[in-house]
């Protein structure tokens, strides 16, 4: 190129002579850039955004196995995701042959304090791959703090028309499978049958979910006291029982996740408060809260009591360890085994009645029996993926001529309710997908 540019003024100079060469060599020079700034920016020209047309988008969770129509329905429009740094992530869907392959753009979402709720930038273009008659989309989260994702795919700089049938997310990520637990007591907590001490509970729990999560190595478990939180003790006096939803506006004490203490940090953290103040509910946690770091969605809160119609009962270790079992497996990602009218008023999907996963039974009678709790949010998350709280229900909730042990489900650690046939086991495929997103959750 350099030997180019120096040959050109001698051949000026030779064929037009020494008084033209200069201005005929400033053309000449203008004209070169010209060209070449032109060809550049019809190499360059920039691609058209295709901005997720809502503003509330449904959010998809990795490896979930549910097949909501209402995904499906807004795939080409904008969806929201969760992700986690370094997770290698695949979207797919059937190939609809009646449209060419659409392009996948990429949003990352962000606070922006100009903007009510969130702002938007856009991080890439995907193309798809074909395999077994599906347009597959892979891309790797290169952030480095889990952050919501969106996208939108792309014909001819518009949004795609094509249907997009069997949607699938799946990640998987190399983080460890080892898991520690930190059992945080709040406030007073009064004696438990039979076991004598919180440091026995805590042995109870560790030696529970060890032999329920098969798949994770459960290597110890903490025990805290709130009180004694090195910042917030002053918080959380230990002379009063705690009620979850009215002692404080924080119903899931999440300043309590991420226990400051060096080897507890990012532990699984278990609140344990004398009740939720809300009738016949047992514990709850955000589904795919997925949060080992603290803050919004860090903790799964259960209760020592449970508030019902009739009053108070007080819950034995066995249904404590089993209803933390439980809610520790929406954490990471789990739906109840069959949806209750709370569950499908949180997903804002009617078409969600189960968990997806072909090896675990479905109660239809459950879904018909009535038994409604108003669903709630705990408000969008501190990475904005809007999320509801998925709640255990105590027996209580029923009244004689419905019995959840009566449903082929009950004996799933995932049946919505609690009751002394239920939550035995995890199926093989819950295992799967709790390993897969544990892996995904930096810790």
């Amino acid at each position: 190129m350099a030997r180019s540019v120096f040959f050109a003024p001698l051949c000026i100079r030779r064929f037009f002579g020494a008084k033209k060469a200069y201005p005929l060599f400033i053309f000449f020079t203008f004209f070169c850039l010209a060209f070449f700034f032109s060809a550049c920016s019809e190499d360059s020209d920039p691609e058209k955004v295709v901005y997720p047309r809502d503003k509330e988008l449904y959010v998809m969770f990795p490896n979930d196995a549910v097949h909501g129509d209402s995904v499906e329905a807004h795939l080409s429009t904008g969806v929201m995701m969760a992700v986690h740094p370094g997770g290698h992530y695949t979207i797919s869907f059937q190939i609809d042959s009646t449209h060419e392959a659409p392009k996948m753009q990429l949003f990352r979402f962000y606070k922006h304090q100009d903007v009510s709720g969130y702002a938007m930038s856009k991080m890439e273009t995907l193309k798809p791959q074909v395999s077994g008659g599906r347009y597959v989309f892979s891309f790797v989260c290169e952030e480095n703090e889990r952050t919501p994702w969106g996208l939108t795919l792309v014909e001819d700089d518009d949004y795609y028309q094509g249907k997009t049938l069997d949607v699938k997310f799946e990640g998987s990520g190399l983080y460890s499978d080892t898991l520690s637990l930190n059992l945080i007591s709040v406030g007073l907590i009064e004696p438990i049958e039979g076991i004598p001490s919180m440091d026995s509970l805590a042995r109870y729990m560790l030696q529970a979910f060890r032999k329920s999560y098969s798949t994770f190595v459960i290597d110890t478990i903490y025990v805290n006291y709130a009180e004694k939180h090195p910042t917030l003790g002053k918080n959380y006096p230990s002379d009063r029982p705690w009620y979850a939803g009215t002692t404080s506006e924080d119903k899931t004490l999440s300043d309590l996740g991420s226990w400051p203490v060096k080897g507890v940090t990012e532990a699984l953290d278990i609140v344990l408060v004398h009740r939720i103040d809300e009738v016949n509910v047992l514990g709850f946690s955000g589904l795919f809260a997925s949060n080992l770091v603290g803050g919004e969605g860090s903790t799964v809160v259960v209760g020592s009591h449970t508030l019902s119609s009739s009053g108070e009962r007080s819950l034995s270790a066995e249904e404590i360890v089993k209803v933390a079992i439980h809610e520790a497996g929406h954490f990471f990602g789990l739906r109840h085994t069959t949806s209750t009218m709370a569950d499908l008023e949180g997903n804002y999907d009617l078409s969600i009645l189960e968990d997806g996963f072909e090896d675990t039974p479905f109660c239809p009678e459950l879904l018909k029996s009535g038994l409604y709790k108003k669903g709630e949010t705990t408000g969008a998350l501190d990475y904005y993926v809007p999320n509801r709280l998925y709640k255990m229900m105590d027996l209580m909730a029923f009244g004689a001529e419905f019995n959840p042990d009566d449903c082929p489900d009950a004996e799933m650690f995932m049946f919505p309710v609690s009751s002394e046939k239920s939550m035995r086991k995890f199926s093989k495929q819950q295992l799967k997908v709790l390993k897969q997103n544990l892996q995904l959750i930096p810790h």
